[in-house]
């Protein structure tokens, strides 16, 4: 009997000290917030989008222009240091929304920061904000914006009305600890560009980690501190370990079938009750999608065989004008070098990128060298030239 005693005693403490430890928390640290700044979200000014007062919290019923909302507050001066453990409350928000934290500081007021945090799903979430470089100084002002999951949703259909309840910022303590550590566990993170492998999980989101290391190391010091209690044989011990990790891999598991779950309600909420025809023009990135189209129906007017450079202010717009394109002869610009390109070659520049056409040249400059051309296409964003001849 004292040795179960013992046993529970020595597991709650090995517990209480890997958790405790994976929180950042120590023995010093209280058990409740020593300082705690509410904001409710009728406090909050609607800065994109529309928002009313109700009842102490705010609904927003409408983004803004470009498809975002964002609301703010002005802090009198809030020591980031005192309050690193952020916790917020949201009803109703949208599995198509994601949310960003974003921030001023006293002694940066015209750079504005900002991070992408858990999705508020139900109830309080919790974010640990120590391990963030910029949450440093003294806060003037916090907000937060929500818009379309990027790379996932199509803008158009991404918003729905939710209430904004209250924002809070706390001191260290073990609840804020120990809350913002489920959080970084269980909070639903959506499908991610680079969740090539479903077997791993992507938690990009800040705030958000896997427990695989912190519970690995918990049930190994169990299965020890179980075995020097308790006396196990060798073979006991062994037997013990294996039970100990095949109940590991079963929560692990059930966490990552949770995720999955949660990944798949959001493609059933965007395309169950959808046909076919609807499904294909319903895109998370509608605006490249038609632009592509255009572009793609007019090189087919064009002679064939022509080879399209392509600029693009980012990886991910380049592979999907790529595909969107197809089959049609698609390449990145940079690619090119220094090297001359072939005579009556395409250029496609869309949106920022480090090329430019230059009228009064006549050329497209800025990278490492420059290419006489002449405007053919304009689409959006997207602009088109013909190269006229190899550059010297």
């Amino acid at each position: 009997m004292i040795r179960r005693i013992a046993c529970t005693a020595a597991l709650a403490l090995v517990w209480v000290i890997v958790l405790g430890c994976a929180a950042g928390l120590s023995w010093h640290t209280s058990l409740r917030p020593a300082h705690v700044k509410t904001v409710g979200g009728d406090a909050f000014r609607v800065v994109l989008g529309a928002g009313v007062q109700d009842d102490g919290a705010l609904r927003v019923g409408a983004v803004g222009d470009d498809g975002n909302a964002l609301q703010s507050v002005t802090l009198d001066g809030i020591a980031a240091a005192d309050h690193p453990i952020l916790r917020y409350r949201f009803d109703d928000f949208p599995r198509t929304l994601e949310l960003s934290l974003v921030f001023r500081r006293a002694d940066t007021p015209n750079d504005v920061h900002s991070i992408t945090v858990p999705w508020p799903g139900t109830g309080w979430q919790t974010v640990d904000l120590r391990a963030l470089p910029d949450w440093r100084g003294n806060i003037v002002e916090l907000g937060f914006a929500e818009y379309a999951t990027a790379q996932l949703v199509p803008p158009s259909v991404a918003f729905a009305p939710f209430r904004f309840d209250r924002v809070r910022l706390e001191s260290p303590s073990w609840r804020g600890g120990l809350a913002a550590l489920h959080t970084a566990w269980f909070a639903y993170v959506p499908w991610a560009l680079h969740s090539i492998s479903a077997l791993v999980p992507d938690r990009a989101t800040y705030g958000t980690s896997s427990p695989l290391p912190v519970l690995g190391i918990g049930v190994v010091l169990s299965v020890l501190v179980l075995a020097a209690i308790l006396r196990w044989s060798w073979r006991l011990t062994l037997r013990g370990a294996g039970i100990a990790a095949l109940a590991l891999w079963m929560a692990l598991d059930a966490r990552w079938l949770g995720d999955l779950a949660a990944r798949h309600a959001l493609t059933e909420h965007l395309y169950a009750d959808k046909t076919w025809d609807e499904r294909q023009h319903l895109l998370p990135d509608q605006d490249l999608a038609f632009m592509a189209g255009q572009v793609g129906a007019w090189m087919d007017s064009q002679p064939p065989g022509q080879r399209l450079f392509v600029a693009a202010d980012s990886s991910y717009v380049f592979l999907r004008l790529i595909y969107l394109l197809l089959p049609r002869d698609v390449v990145l610009l940079q690619l090119a070098g220094d090297a001359p390109l072939p005579p009556d070659s395409l250029i496609l520049l869309y949106a920022n990128t480090p090329w430019r056409y230059d009228e009064s040249r006549g050329a497209i400059v800025g990278g490492q060298r420059d290419y006489p051309a002449e405007p053919a296409f304009e689409s959006g964003l997207a602009h088109v030239y013909r190269l006229r001849s190899v550059a010297p």
